[in-house]
């Protein structure tokens, strides 16, 4: 009996010792499995930092702890509601991770790359830029690894963080089995992401005025470029942002009885001094008088025809909405006569605005032309998938639009099509057109698109004499002003062949916008003092300030009170200027050119050359500003 007691107390001990030991296995693998469910879901945390980090390092030299924002914040809640939304879809944390993190880390070097070659940063909108793969590609193309090269310490560091991070999380990963747990917590992270992401009204004021604090800022475009709103947010909470705030509402004071006052109102006809010519409208590409430059001397004058015309034709001072990218902003001007300053920041009409049938009949200078007997053709250098603008010219119902992709090998100078091969086409054009038949010829170059590297053409007619800055920097100057020398001197043919044309005809002559001078190391703009004065107002019109130039082939009627015009007002001059019947809204904006001339998100100057900062415009300015905007909110938006 004795011994049964103690087999009895052996047999007990020896079970206690089972069951210590499967609690302390228990407790291992409890305390294992809270580590892994905590690193799982610190992933977009981690992510965030690794991103923010990096990109401080990439535009600055120097990292950059945590943001700490309302937008932050906000941008932490995004990430964790598709974060949450992929583990319940794959049930497994690891499976999340390895699509998340490879996600967010291509959208980063992406938008590291984009601000090596355009100054910008990534906007969620630039996704409808994938139809335009092709000249993407051609515009990166040969100069890629030089343009990244300050990009890259910042793009390896965040694609080993990435690699060590996915490694770790895969290891740690868990799996939720329950549908009882990941079907409602899909459903509520889905429904939370589309009411952020659908537009509405209340979610646009609500995130704008809560989050990104717009009420507190009147326009932060004026205060910082894209890159700086990003380091002040957050990567992609600016990039929410931006897409947030290019949402066109309805203005806060929007009367559309007053709005219909306005334009119907009786304006007296300007004297048509010009009356029917045919009209030839080069639109060239980057072009802009680099002889301005004070520290960089050329050996001959780059733009030697453009200056010697400037007394034979009409010259005007222009403000361009874009600065080194998005031609098609500073097109649509000039075709509508709308202005992008009442958009925000990545706003591209062609693309977010003409998207359906209601565009048909919008204003354009194509509708009052052929309101007139005039045939329209337009001719471009790309392809109808750049900027959506096949579709764009579709609802302008351009009588006959020409994209010149597929070009010869001895019609290419640089990367792209000539400016002689796009003149020989123009002429080309109006040798064959029927005598008599008013022609409307606009036609877009490609030859001085960036990049502009010094390996560009095999052959330069212009050199640099003297120069204060580095060596590298200057190949990228002569390379651009080889591209606006050609320019010029196909204006001067074009301008030759025109006066002995039989026809009445005139030439518009315009530069859409300053190049982006970087090569990779350094920004032209930010080393040069002719853009960087004591005065914002003149530094951000010289960044912005392009030229244009009105030839014929007849005598001109030189007045000169109209110095200034911007894109979307050169167009209406043109048109009040000849014997045509015209709509009111381009008699009623042909009057605001003697107010404001020429303006952008940035500044405006007025016809005595007085620069304003758009966002600070006051009494008579303001109040037309304001007109304006509502005018165009009705004619375009609504």
């Amino acid at each position: 009996m004795k011994l049964d007691t103690m087999e009895l107390k052996d047999k007990q001990n020896s079970n206690k010792k089972v069951n210590i030991l499967k609690e302390k296995k228990q407790t291992k693998e409890n305390l294992i499995e809270a580590i892994k469910t905590i690193v799982a879901y610190l992933l977009p945390l981690i992510v965030m930092y690794i991103v923010e980090y990096t990109y401080a390092l990439a535009v600055t030299g120097r990292a950059k702890l945590f943001i700490i924002s309302k937008a932050f914040m906000f941008e932490c809640l995004v990430f964790y509601l598709i974060y949450i939304a992929l583990i319940c879809i794959t049930k497994k944390t690891g499976k999340a991770t390895l699509i998340f993190s490879t996600l967010i880390l291509l959208i980063s070097i992406i938008n590291k790359v984009k601000i090596a070659f355009t100054g910008e940063t990534l906007f969620l909108t630039d996704i409808l830029y994938l139809n335009s793969s092709d000249e993407l590609i051609n515009i990166i193309h040969g100069t890629f690894f030089e343009t990244i090269a300050p990009m890259l310490k910042a793009i390896i560091i965040e694609i080993i963080a990435f690699a060590i991070t996915i490694f770790i999380e895969i290891k740690c990963s868990i799996e939720i089995k329950e549908r009882i747990i990941r079907i409602p917590l899909l459903l509520v992270c889905l429904t939370v992401l589309t009411i952020i992401f659908i537009p509405t009204s209340f979610t646009t004021k609500f995130l704008s005025e809560k989050v990104y604090l717009t009420e507190k800022r009147k326009n932060y475009n004026s205060v910082v470029t894209s890159i700086d709103y990003d380091r002040i947010y957050g990567v992609f909470a600016g990039m929410y942002g931006n897409l947030l705030e290019s949402r066109v509402s309805v203005p806060e004071d929007y009367n559309e009885e007053k709005v219909d006052l306005t334009i119907n109102q009786p304006i007296l006809e300007e004297k048509a001094t010009l009356g029917t010519p045919n009209i030839i409208v080069v639109f060239s590409e980057s072009f802009w008088d680099i002889g301005q430059l004070e520290e960089v001397k050329f050996d001959k004058e780059v733009a030697k025809n453009f200056n010697k015309l400037k007394e034979e034709g009409l010259f005007f001072n222009m403000i361009s909405p874009s600065y080194g990218r998005i031609s098609a902003n500073v097109e649509f001007e000039f075709l509508t006569g709308a202005n992008m300053m009442y958009f925000n920041n990545g706003y591209v009409p062609y693309m977010q605005l003409y998207t359906n049938d209601s565009y048909f009949n919008r204003p354009s200078i194509i509708k009052e032309l052929q309101n007139n007997g005039y045939k329209t053709k337009i001719s471009t250098c790309a392809s109808p998938m750049l900027f959506n603008c096949g579709n764009f010219y579709r609802y302008l119902a351009v009588d006959d639009t020409e994209f010149v992709t597929d070009v010869k090998r001895d019609q290419v100078k640089g990367q792209y099509i000539s400016d002689e091969a796009v003149t020989d086409k123009i002429i080309e054009e109006f040798e064959k057109k029927n005598k008599g038949q008013k022609l409307f010829y606009m036609t877009l170059t490609m030859q001085a698109h960036m990049p502009y590297p010094i390996e560009k053409y095999d052959k330069y007619d212009i050199d640099i004499i003297e120069s204060d800055l580095p060596d590298e920097l200057n190949e990228t100057l002569k390379s651009y002003a080889q591209g606006v020398y050609d320019a010029d001197k196909q204006l001067a043919r074009l301008y030759d062949y025109i006066k002995t044309y039989e026809e009445p005809t005139i030439i518009v002559f315009y530069g859409d916008h300053l190049p982006y001078l970087s090569n990779g190391k350094m920004d032209a703009i930010k080393e040069l003092k002719f853009f960087n004065t004591e005065d914002n107002n003149l530094n951000n019109y010289r960044k912005y300030n392009t030229q244009s130039l009105l030839l014929a082939n007849f005598e001109l009627d030189k007045e000169k009170e109209i110095r200034y015009l911007g894109p979307d007002l050169l167009s209406t001059y043109i048109l009040n200027k000849m014997d045509l019947k015209l709509s009111n809204y381009y008699r009623w904006l042909y009057t605001t050119m003697k107010t404001i001339g020429a303006s952008n998100f940035l500044v405006s100057v007025d016809q005595n050359g007085k620069l304003y900062d758009t966002n600070k415009l006051e009494g008579e300015l303001l109040q037309e500003y304001k007109t304006r905007k509502n005018i165009q909110y009705k004619l375009f938006v609504k």
